[in-house]
């Protein structure tokens, strides 16, 4: 039996830190529909996504992990990957995500946390502590850090995202994305 376990890509950022535009960029639009038809990143692309649109920026993590369980068990007959995103929040509060990526952990997915080290927003770069304590939750799965600082730069956002779709591409194909 040849089992390919499905991909689930997750985007990773400080809150207010550009994460939804990098996905909209990505795709080239700005409303997601993840209870219709997967979409295809480019029209080159054969592999198609589900995009599970971002919570509102306050509302609690138990609320969006409730939304991709349910995304996910709505599309589970199709052969498609799954793309998100979460805010990289460990402090006890309503947007802890500790309880999602312990969903994700449990999950057959092949997993790849992607982490927008520098905001588009404001000059912040994610320390590496928050890196660090990710990488103590995540039991299932790979991490992924694109440094490239994009703070108000249209040509170096767009840089990373060029960077973005080689490692998503890769990772498609089966080749090896040791990106750390």
């Amino acid at each position: 039996m040849n089992f390919n376990p499905r991909k689930l890509f997750v985007i990773v950022g400080d809150p207010h830190s550009g994460k939804t535009r990098t996905i909209q960029q990505l795709f080239q639009r700005k409303q997601f529909y993840a209870y219709k038809q997967p979409i295809k990143l480019d029209t080159l692309w054969t592999e198609k996504f589900i995009v599970i649109n971002a919570p509102p920026p306050y509302a609690a993590a138990d609320e969006h992990l409730l939304r991709i369980k349910s995304i996910i068990q709505y599309h589970t007959a199709a052969d498609t990957s799954f793309l998100l995103n979460i805010s990289l929040v460990f402090d006890n509060s309503l947007q802890d995500i500790r309880e999602i990526i312990q969903y994700f952990n449990q999950t057959a997915f092949e997993i790849y946390y992607m982490i927008l080290s520098s905001s588009w927003f404001d000059k912040k770069v994610i320390c590496s502590e928050a890196v660090q304590e990710l990488e103590t939750y995540v039991k299932n799965g790979s991490i992924h850090i694109f440094d490239l600082l994009v703070t108000r730069s249209e040509l170096r956002f767009s840089q990373r995202i060029g960077e973005i779709k080689l490692f998503l591409q890769r990772a498609l194909e089966g080749v090896s994305v040791t990106k750390t």
